[in-house]
C-alpha cells in the first residue's frame, strides 16, 4: 500500500497538473498502510512501516528534485516589486504636488480638476468647492491628489 501511495503521489506530479485528489488520494493510502502495520504487527512492525514509509517518500522526493519536476511545485519567478517603477510612478504623480488648477466638475468631497491641461481626479479635505474654483493641491496619498481652494469661482469672487 506504500508503494502504491507514493505511485499516485508521482502520477499527481508528472501527468496531473496540481494537488488535487490523486495525490491526496496517495498520502491517505500511505497513511492508511502505516496504520494498519501498527494494529497488525505491533510497535516494531509500525515503526518499520513508518520508517520504510519516510524513506520511500525522502528518495522519491529527492528523485522529483533532482529529475526537475520539483520545479512544478516552487514558482521559480520573481515576484518582488521593481523598486525603480515605484520611484518613477512616485516621481510622476508627485510632479501635480503644489500646482494649481480648476476644478471641473463639484468637489464634494470627491471629482474631477484640471492640472496643467490634464484631468486627474481629486478629493478636498472634506469642504465642499464649486465648479470653476481655483484650487492647489496640497498633497497626495496612493490614488488620491487632495486639493484646498485657493479662490472662489463665479460672481462673488
Amino acid at each position: 500500500m506504500i508503494i502504491l501511495g507514493v505511485l499516485l503521489i508521482v502520477a499527481e506530479v508528472y501527468l496531473i497538473p496540481g494537488f488535487n485528489v490523486v495525490g491526496v488520494l496517495g498520502a491517505l493510502i500511505m497513511l492508511a498502510a502505516v496504520t494498519m502495520a501498527f494494529m497488525e504487527a505491533g510497535i516494531i512492525g509500525g515503526i518499520a512501516a513508518m520508517m520504510g514509509a519516510s524513506a520511500m517518500t525522502s528518495g522519491t522526493l529527492w528523485w522529483l528534485w533532482k529529475s526537475g519536476a520539483w520545479d512544478r511545485f516552487v514558482l521559480s519567478s520573481n515576484l518582488k516589486t521593481d523598486e525603480g517603477m515605484l520611484l518613477r510612478e512616485g516621481a510622476r504623480r508627485a510632479r501635480y504636488l503644489g500646482k494649481q488648477g480648476t476644478a471641473i466638475t463639484p468637489l464634494r468631497p470627491t471629482g474631477f480638476a484640471e492640472i496643467d491641461g490634464e484631468r486627474v481626479e481629486v478629493a478636498t479635505e472634506g469642504t465642499f468647492i464649486s465648479a470653476g474654483s481655483q484650487i492647489k493641491v496640497v498633497a497626495m496619498d496612493r490614488r488620491t491628489y487632495f486639493v484646498r481652494l485657493t479662490r472662489e469661482s463665479g460672481p462673488s469672487a
